[in-house]
C-alpha cells in the first residue's frame, strides 16, 4: 500500500487489522530459527560447566561475550542486507552458517565449540533483521496492525524457543548434547525450506539491493567475508578481554555514526533520532537484567531449586527454561486482545509508558527471587512455584519491552534507517547489555566449596541488588518518558 492509502485506513474496519503477506515469511522463519539458536543460548553455561568444567565467571563471561557479538553483527549484517547482499538473501546465508555451526557443536571438544560458537554467531548477524526488516516494511507509518503484528511475531520467536530447552531437556537425558545439538541444527536445516517456499510473499518489502541481481564478483568476497569473520570471533571467544575492548569501540562507532545522522538530518527526523537513542538506553537496563536468565538465574535454578517429580519423571532444570517462553506464549495473545480494543477506542499506552513500566515488572521479578530465598525447605531448596511466578513476571516485562523495541523501530525511526536501527537496537541495548550483565551475574558466582544456606545467600543478595538496579532504572524511565514522547511527537493513540 501507499501512504496516500494508509491515511485511509480505520481501525473500525475489520479487514485493517489482517496482516501483510510478509507476516508468514517473517513468523515462520524466525520461529524455527529461535528453535535451533536457543540450543546454545539457553544452555551454553550448564553444558560448558558440564563438559568442560569451566567456573562460574568464566562461564559468564563466555556467554556474555557470545551474547554480545550476537547483538553486534546484526548491526552490520542489516547494513549489508539494505544495501549490498538483499535481505532474503541475507536470511540464507545466516540460517546456513547457524546450521552449520550447531552441527560442529555436536562434536564435544573445546576447539570446535568455539569454532562452532562463532558460525552461529556469525549466522545470527545475517539472518536476525531480516525478520523484522522486512516485516516491518510491510506496514505504512501509523498502521494500527504494527503492536499486534509484532507481538504475534515474538510469540511466534517464542514456540521456538519454547520447543527448544523441552526437545533438550529430554534429548540431552535420554541421550547426551551432542543429539542435542544436531536436534538444533536440523530446525535450521527446515527453516531453509520454508524460506524458499514462502520467499516469494517478500517481494514487495524487499531491500532496493534485494531487488536487484547480485553480481558474481561479490560472491567470493562475501564467502571470504564470513571466513575472516569467523576467525576473528573465534579468537574474541577464546580471549574474551579483547572482545570486550572491541565491543566498546564499536559502541563508540555506532554512536558517532547517529551523532552525525542527527547532525545532517532536517529536524523532524533528528528529533526521531534521539527519541530512538533514548528508548535504546532505557532498554540497556532492562536487558542487563533480563540476561540473567541465561546465566545466574540458571544456575539458581539447577543449585537451589527443588526440582519435582511429576508421573515418575524428575523435572530438569532444562524443562525450566521452558517457563520463559510458556509465558510469553500466554501472556501474547492477551496483550494482542488488549492493544486491539484501546486501538480501537483510541486509549493505547504509548510505547514509551510500556517501556517503564517493562523495567518495573522485571525489578519485581527479582524481588520475588530474592525472598524465595528466605523461604527454603528442610532440604534447603527453594520451592519450584517462586520460579514459576518470578519467571511470568520476567516474561510480562519482556513483552512490554524486548518484543516491542523492534517495533519502536518503525513507530519512531526514519524509514530509510530502519535496518540500521534495528542493528541499534540490538548493539547498544543488548549487546552492551550482555557484557555489563556477565560481570552483573558474577555477583551471583559462587566460588570454591559454600554450603547450601551460604549459597542461598548469596544468590538472595545477587537478586536484591539486581532488583534495585531495575528499580531505579524504571524511576528515571518515568521521569524521562514525556519528554521523549514530546520530542518523538507520540501520541496516546493506535500509533503505539
Amino acid at each position: 500500500m501507499s501512504t496516500d492509502n494508509a491515511t485511509t485506513l480505520s481501525i473500525d474496519q475489520p479487514h485493517t487489522m489482517k496482516q501483510p503477506p510478509v507476516f508468514w515469511l517473517s513468523v515462520c522463519t524466525a520461529l524455527f530459527e529461535r528453535c535451533g539458536y536457543y540450543v546454545l543460548a539457553y544452555f551454553m553455561v550448564l553444558y560448558t560447566k558440564s563438559e568442560f568444567h569451566y567456573p562460574d565467571v568464566y562461564a559468564y563471561a563466555l556467554y556474555g561475550v557470545l551474547n554480545a557479538f550476537v547483538y553486534l553483527t546484526p548491526a552490520i549484517g542489516g547494513y549489508l542486507a539494505d544495501n549490498i547482499i538483499g535481505i532474503r538473501r541475507s536470511m540464507y546465508l545466516g540460517i546456513i552458517l547457524e546450521g552449520i555451526g550447531l552441527t560442529i557443536l555436536a562434536f564435544p571438544y573445546q576447539d570446535l565449540f568455539l569454532l562452532g560458537s562463532a558460525t552461529v554467531i556469525i549466522g545470527v548477524g545475517f539472518f536476525k533483521t531480516g525478520p523484522t526488516d522486512l516485516l516491518g516494511r510491510g506496514y505504512e507509518e501509523h498502521d494500527p496492525r504494527i503492536d499486534s503484528g509484532f507481538t504475534w511475531y515474538y510469540m511466534a520467536m517464542n514456540i521456538g524457543s519454547f520447543i527448544s530447552p523441552l526437545a533438550v531437556g529430554i534429548l540431552h537425558q535420554k541421550f547426551s548434547w551432542e543429539v542435542s545439538f544436531l536436534f538444533g541444527a536440523g530446525a535450521l536445516y527446515l527453516n531453509l525450506l520454508i524460506l524458499t517456499i514462502l520467499s516469494k510473499r517478500a517481494k514487495g518489502c524487499e531491500s532496493k539491493a534485494g531487488r536487484a541481481k547480485l553480481p558474481l564478483k561479490r560472491y567470493p568476497l562475501i564467502a571470504i567475508g564470513v571466513i575472516l569473520a569467523t576467525i576473528i570471533t573465534v579468537l574474541f571467544l577464546k580471549y574474551s578481554d579483547a572482545a570486550y575492548v572491541f565491543f566498546f569501540i564499536a559502541t563508540v562507532a555506532i554512536f558517532a555514526y547517529f551523532s552525525f545522522e542527527i547532525i545532517r538530518s532536517p529536524k523532524d527526523e533528528k528529533m526521531r533520532i534521539i527519541a530512538c537513542l533514548a528508548l535504546i538506553i532505557i532498554g540497556l537496563f532492562f536487558f542487563i537484567l533480563y540476561f540473567q536468565q541465561f546465566m545466574s538465574i540458571t544456575l539458581f535454578i539447577k543449585r537451589c531449586v527443588s526440582h519435582p517429580t511429576i508421573f515418575g519423571y524428575k523435572i530438569t532444570t532444562g524443562f525450566f527454561l521452558t517457563l520463559n517462553p510458556f509465558w510469553i506464549i500466554v501472556l501474547s495473545p492477551i496483550l494482542i486482545t488488549a492493544y486491539n480494543k484501546l486501538a480501537k477506542k483510541g486509549k493505547d499506552l504509548c510505547i514509551t509508558t510500556k517501556f517503564w513500566l517493562g523495567v518495573l515488572i522485571i525489578s519485581l521479578c527479582f524481588f520475588i527471587l530474592k525472598i524465595s530465598t528466605v523461604f527454603p525447605n528442610s532440604h534447603y531448596k527453594v520451592a519450584s512455584y517462586w520460579v514459576v511466578i518470578a519467571l511470568m513476571l520476567y516474561s510480562l516485562g519482556e513483552l512490554l519491552i524486548s518484543a516491542l523495541g523492534v517495533a519502536m523501530v518503525t513507530h519512531i525511526a526514519p524509514k530509510r534507517m530502519y535496518g540500521v536501527m534495528m542493528g541499534a537496537w540490538y548493539l547498544i541495548a543488548a549487546a552492551l547489555a550482555s557484557s555489563i550483565s556477565s560481570s552483573v551475574a558474577s555477583l551471583a558466582a559462587i566460588r570454591g566449596w559454600n554450603g547450601p544456606l551460604q549459597t542461598l545467600d548469596i544468590y538472595g543478595n545477587a537478586f536484591f541488588e539486581m532488583a534495585v538496579i531495575g528499580l531505579i532504572a524504571a524511576l528515571i524511565a518515568f521521569v524521562v518518558s514525556p519528554y521523549i514522547k514530546k520530542i518523538a511527537q507520540l501520541e496516546e493513540e493506535p500509533v503505539t
